[in-house]
């Protein structure tokens, strides 16, 4: 072969190889677009990507995925600490029977924040957003809707391993089930702040596994039960300040199960509290009105231990 063809060759092998550099690398902080992206693209904000999963494959660990305009975007599988801001533009449509977010895959913990984004069941997906490895989950903002299947749920937090979620000014709204907590006896901790639970079939807030859980400055509506613990494993919900209305049962926990309810509005609910042979506890500044079934602070069913 001649020096010029060897220079030729030569040249090209370089220049694929930069490509495909620039094609694979990834950065702190990238863009997705519905309008012009592609993902194929660098996922710059020049060069957008067109879906979450083609984003967070470009994404470095730590990094954060923004959204340029309205779209839908998923669903999308995440292993690594990331961040994805939806800027309230953003949009997951779940596919039959799939998680319109599942974070999964990672050996070791990871820190996920999902901000500002509409995710929909569609009536056909299995969990909105699901957190199967260890690590800590803030949802922010967001509307998790139609996850409305038998056995579907809005969030899903299932591990044996260390999980601390908090899900803050957002709605769960018509979801077979709107918070569950499974996966066994692990160190789980939840916390929903200023969160609205809406038209949950089943159970609005459901701990079938270990670890605790607080409910804070929220509204709990038009659900089967309210707030429910399994008797599965010692598993502790607080419910302070909060709204239980128009659910067919407010409150229920079984046999190892224990409910602290701390100055909420229990009222116009099929049953109050049922007495499901599990601890309930409160220091009687619950106020009540309006359930079919009794008002819900009795000696019956609530031991009025002072708690605070």
């Amino acid at each position: 072969m001649r020096i010029r063809d060897i220079l030729l060759t030569s040249v090209a092998v370089l220049f694929c190889t930069a490509s495909i550099f620039a094609t694979s690398a990834t950065s702190l902080h990238t863009w997705v677009s519905a309008a012009t992206g592609s993902d194929t693209n660098a996922c710059t904000f020049a060069s957008p990507c067109a879906t979450f999963q083609g984003a967070a494959t470009k994404t470095a660990a730590n990094g954060m995925i923004s959204v340029e305009g309205p779209g839908d975007y998923g669903p999308v599988s995440i292993s690594q600490s990331l961040t994805i801001d939806g800027s309230n533009l953003g949009s997951i449509t779940a596919i039959s029977g799939g998680d319109a977010v599942a974070i999964e895959g990672a050996s070791a913990a990871i820190n996920v924040t999902l901000r500002g984004l509409t995710i929909n069941g569609a009536g056909q997906g299995a969990v909105g957003v699901y957190l199967a490895v260890p690590g800590n989950l803030t949802i922010e903002n967001c509307l998790i809707e139609n996850f409305s299947s038998a056995g579907s749920e809005g969030v899903n937090i299932g591990s044996t391993a260390a999980q601390n979620a908090v899900v803050r000014n957002t709605f769960i709204v018509n979801n077979d089930i709107g918070y569950f907590v499974g996966g066994g006896e692990g160190p789980v901790k939840s916390a929903l702040q200023n969160v609205t639970i809406q038209d949950a079939a089943t159970t609005a807030v459901f701990v079938g596994g270990g670890g605790s859980m607080e409910i804070s400055n929220s509204v709990l509506t038009q659900s089967g039960t309210a707030v429910m613990v399994s008797s599965i494993w010692n598993a502790t919900i607080s419910v302070e300040s909060s709204m239980l209305t128009q659910n067919t049962t407010a409150v229920c926990s079984y046999t190892t199960g224990k409910i602290r309810l701390e100055n909420n509005d229990i009222f116009d609910n099929g049953t109050g509290v049922a007495n499901c042979g599990g601890t309930i506890k409160t220091n009687g500044n619950n106020r009540d009105s309006g359930n079919t079934n009794g008002n819900p602070v009795l000696p019956a069913d609530v031991s009025s231990t002072v708690l605070f």
